[in-house]
C-alpha cells in the first residue's frame, strides 16, 4: 500500500475532494462556511474591532479616523504572531489572500498584508515541504497575490481613473527629474573636465607672481613688489564651481595679505638696520671728537705743566740770586 501525503478535505455536501483554500465546492457549488476560522484570525479581527470602537468612541471620524485606523492596524499586522500548525497557516492564508487581490476596494493596509503574507507563505511552504500537491497550490496562490505593477494599476484604474492620472503625473515628474538629474550630472562632469586645466593654469600664474615678488623683495624693490601683488588674485570664474572658486579666492587673498605684511616687515627691518648704522656712525664720530678733546686736554695740561715748571725754576733762580746778593752785601759790610 502506498502512503498518501498531505491533507485531503471533503465537501460536506457531495463528499468530493476540496482544494486546500477553496471557499466553494467545484463539483456541487456548495458554499463552505468557517474556512480559515482559527484562533489567530479571530484574535486579529477582535483587535481590529476594538481599535475601531475605541477611536469611534473618542469622537474620531472621517479621513482622520481612516488614517488612524490604518496606522494602528499596521502595527497589529506587523506584530501578528504566525502560527506553526498547518491548518492555522492555511486558514490565515485564506484570510489574508483576498486583501492582496484587490477585489473591490483596495485594503488600506495592503503593503502591510503583503509583508505578512510572505512570512506566512514561507512558513506554510516549509510546513508542507513533503506535500507536492499542496505546495503547488501554495505557489499558485502566491503568484496570484504577486500581481505585476501593470496589472495592479489596471485593476485600480477601473475603480479610479484619477489614480491613473496621478500615477501618470508621478511617472512624468519622475522622468523629468531623472532627465534633469542626468543633464545636471553631464553638465557638472563637463564643467569639472574644463575646470581642472584652467585651475592649474591659474595656479601657475599666481605662483609665478609669488616668485617675482620674492625676487623684488630680496632686492628691496618694495614698490615693484607691491606692483606684483596688485596682479595677485584668483581670476578664474566658473558658475558650476562656485564653492571651489570661493575657497581658492579666499586662500589666495590670504596669501596676498601675508605677502603685503612681509613687505612691511622688510621695510621695518631695513629702517631698523639704517637706524642702527646711523647710531654706529654717530657713536664713531663722537668717539673721534672725544678722542680729539682728550688729546687737546692732555696737550693743554702739558703746556700748563711746562709753564708751571718754568715759573718754579725762575722763582728758585730769583731766590738763589737774592741769596747770593745778600751774602755779598753782608760780606761787604763785614769787610
Amino acid at each position: 500500500m502506498s502512503e498518501k501525503q498531505g491533507v485531503i478535505n471533503q465537501c460536506p455536501s457531495c463528499g468530493g475532494a476540496l482544494k486546500a483554500f477553496a471557499s466553494r465546492c467545484e463539483l456541487c457549488g456548495h458554499e463552505l462556511t468557517g474556512v480559515g476560522a482559527n484562533r489567530t484570525v479571530v484574535e486579529l479581527v477582535r483587535k481590529f474591532d476594538e481599535i475601531e470602537a475605541a477611536l469611534t468612541q473618542a469622537g474620531m471620524q472621517g479621513s482622520k479616523l481612516e488614517k488612524e485606523l490604518q496606522s494602528r492596524r499596521s502595527r497589529v499586522i506587523r506584530d501578528l504572531p504566525v502560527p506553526n500548525a498547518r491548518d492555522d497557516l492555511l486558514s490565515l492564508i485564506h484570510f489574508v489572500l483576498p486583501k492582496l487581490q484587490n477585489a473591490g476596494k483596495a485594503d488600506p493596509n495592503e503593503a502591510d498584508w503583503q509583508v505578512k503574507f510572505k512570512e506566512i507563505m514561507s512558513l506554510a511552504k516549509n510546513a508542507y515541504r513533503g506535500d507536492a500537491k499542496t505546495r503547488d497550490e501554495l505557489e499558485a496562490l502566491e503568484r496570484s497575490a504577486n500581481l505585476s505593477f501593470g496589472e495592479a494599476v489596471g485593476a485600480r484604474a477601473k475603480r479610479s481613473p484619477l489614480l491613473v492620472l496621478a500615477l501618470a503625473g508621478v511617472a512624468v515628474l519622475a522622468i523629468i527629474g531623472f532627465v534633469s538629474t542626468q543633464w545636471e550630472s553631464w553638465q557638472q562632469a563637463r564643467c569639472d573636465k574644463a575646470y581642472q586645466p584652467a585651475a592649474q593654469a591659474e595656479t601657475a600664474r599666481l605662483e609665478a607672481i609669488v616668485l617675482a615678488f620674492n625676487g623684488k623683495l630680496k632686492e628691496r624693490d618694495y614698490a615693484g613688489a607691491q606692483a606684483e601683488l596688485k596682479q595677485m588674485g584668483w581670476q578664474l570664474q566658473e558658475s558650476c564651481k562656485a564653492e571651489k572658486i570661493a575657497e581658492e579666492t579666499q586662500t589666495w587673498e590670504g596669501k596676498r595679505q601675508a605677502l603685503f605684511a612681509s613687505i612691511e616687515q622688510a621695510q621695518a627691518a631695513e629702517r631698523a638696520e639704517q637706524q642702527a648704522a646711523q647710531d654706529r656712525e654717530r657713536a664713531a664720530q663722537q668717539a673721534v671728537v672725544d678722542q680729539e678733546k682728550a688729546a687737546e686736554d692732555a696737550r693743554k695740561r702739558d703746556i700748563a705743566a711746562q709753564a708751571e715748571a718754568r715759573r718754579r725754576a725762575e722763582a728758585e733762580a730769583d731766590l738763589s740770586l737774592r741769596a747770593r746778593r745778600g751774602a755779598a752785601a753782608r760780606q761787604a759790610r763785614d769787610d
